[in-house]
């Protein structure tokens, strides 16, 4: 499970936190920059399993496929989803939604399950090797979580892109939230659910525009997250 952990974390970096506004606009417009954001992914990859990248990760009958001829099928594969995707949305009209963005990043995900050397089973599939771990938590706490909201309030309620001040403030929020759940001991129990009503408290007094439904999902996957996280670190809940 070390690669596809590793594979996860550079993906996550190069899907969400690395993808600017900039790459994303151009890899909508061009094909150059859809290259541009898959060699951005390949690197990081590369940079994360560097030290495994000579040995054979899969096994097709007789044949071997090692580290660096799997990060090539997993760039070709990403090219071709994403360019898929774009051209449905351009060409057959297919609304950039909810079901899109979650059937794209389940195809990534599989793929990064597909290339990887697992044993199945394997009773460590959902732990990770502590850095990588909750470097890959904290990517979904803060940027995934960002986008699979806007993703929802834009089908519920056609809402745009969180603005600056709203989108930092809410990942700054859950990023105070998921520490809590690193602290050892009980105590952390008590200061999480007090900033949870601090959360709440924000969005009644109206000191930023945001729905209920943001801060109640926000809430419910930095809690997610964070015990996921705790899980890992501790070895237990």
């Amino acid at each position: 499970m070390i690669i596809f952990w590793r594979l996860l974390l550079a993906h996550l970096l190069s899907d969400f936190t690395l993808q600017f506004d900039v790459v994303n606009r151009l890899k909508r417009q061009h094909v150059w920059g859809m290259l541009l954001h898959c060699l951005t992914h390949f690197v990081v990859s590369a940079a994360f399993t560097w030290p495994y990248l000579g040995q054979v990760w899969v096994r097709v009958g007789p044949a071997g496929i090692t580290g660096w001829w799997s990060l090539a099928l997993m760039f070709a594969l990403h090219f071709g989803v994403d360019e898929l995707r774009i051209y449905s949305m351009k060409t057959m009209g297919y609304r950039d939604g909810t079901v899109s963005f979650l059937a794209d990043q389940f195809v990534h995900f599989y793929v990064l399950f597909m290339i990887s050397p697992i044993a199945i089973p394997d009773r460590n599939f959902f732990l990770a090797q502590k850095w990588i771990g909750i470097a890959c938590m904290l990517v979904l706490v803060t940027h995934f979580t960002t986008v699979l909201v806007y993703f929802i309030e834009k089908d519920l309620f056609g809402k745009p892109f969180p603005h600056f001040d709203e989108k930092y403030f809410l990942i700054f929020e859950r990023v105070v939230l998921w520490a809590f759940f690193l602290t050892s001991g009980y105590w952390w129990l008590l200061f999480a659910a007090a900033w949870i009503y601090q959360i709440f408290y924000v969005r009644h007094k109206r000191v930023i525009d945001m729905s209920l439904l943001n801060v109640v999902l926000s809430v419910a996957l930095t809690v997610t997250f964070g015990l996921w996280t705790r899980f890992m670190y501790y070895g237990f809940l």
